[in-house]
């Protein structure tokens, strides 16, 4: 049995044992989400859309809060060029470590502060990435309490810490459908992740794989999520 089927049995049995939590798609479809975290950041975000849109790929970009509100026209061109907002919190702390009412408070203002940048409610914005992905039962309780969807993962190489071949390795090899990769666009990371791109995105397109936000890999659009708060 290789690796990658290890753990695509590992996270199938994640999901089981917690079903509020996705960490990978339907492995019977051909389809993959690329997700970014961290951002947005004036200098690195650009370069990343620059590249989704070269390949024409829609992605899902996990926000923090402080810098949504320091840089909202950034968010409104992410909104924009099509792909999905997210929440990954407000300010990069575990959210174990917040008490309730603090966290609450906290992704409550991230998502009014999308909303407001790019004129649409603020309910639609459902999914969170907690930061690190530390969560306990009692997080996610919460969570699932205020309408929040919690998003891992099962393919994020530390490109931040690693050469770039090494990151491409990763990215290429263990992928496969149902995938859910994360990414960084923010903290000076942008140039290397843009170069990452242009050289994986053909690669794994090539492959037959198609590139989904988090909401169509759920089979969710922003209307039905409006409508489930209602």
């Amino acid at each position: 049995m290789t690796t990658s089927s290890l753990l695509r049995r590992f996270y199938r049995a994640m999901q089981k044992r917690n079903p509020g939590v996705l960490f990978h798609g339907d492995s019977a479809r051909p389809e993959i989400a690329l997700t970014f975290d961290d951002g947005p950041h004036p200098h690195d975000t650009p370069r990343v859309l620059e590249a989704l849109a070269k390949h024409g790929i829609r992605a899902t970009f996990f926000l923090i809060g402080h810098e949504v509100e320091r840089h909202p026209n950034l968010v409104k061109q992410i909104h924009q060029s099509g792909h999905q907002l997210a929440l990954h919190c407000y300010r990069h702390v575990p959210f174990p470590l917040e008490n309730a009412s603090t966290l609450k408070g906290q992704l409550d203002r991230s998502r009014k502060s999308i909303a407001d940048a790019c004129g649409f409610p603020p309910e639609t914005i459902r999914h969170v990435r907690p930061p690190y992905g530390f969560f306990t039962a009692k997080t996610l309780s919460l969570l699932t309490e205020w309408g929040y969807r919690l998003v891992l993962w099962d393919n994020m190489p530390l490109h931040f810490l690693q050469p770039t071949a090494w990151t491409i390795k990763q990215l290429i090899e263990p992928t496969h459908p149902g995938s859910i990769i994360v990414l960084h666009d923010g903290k000076g990371h942008g140039a290397k992740v843009a170069h990452i791109l242009e050289t994986v995105l053909p690669q794994l397109k090539a492959e037959g794989l198609e590139f989904v936000t988090i909401e169509q890999m759920q089979g969710l659009d922003s209307a039905s999520l409006l409508a489930n708060t209602q």
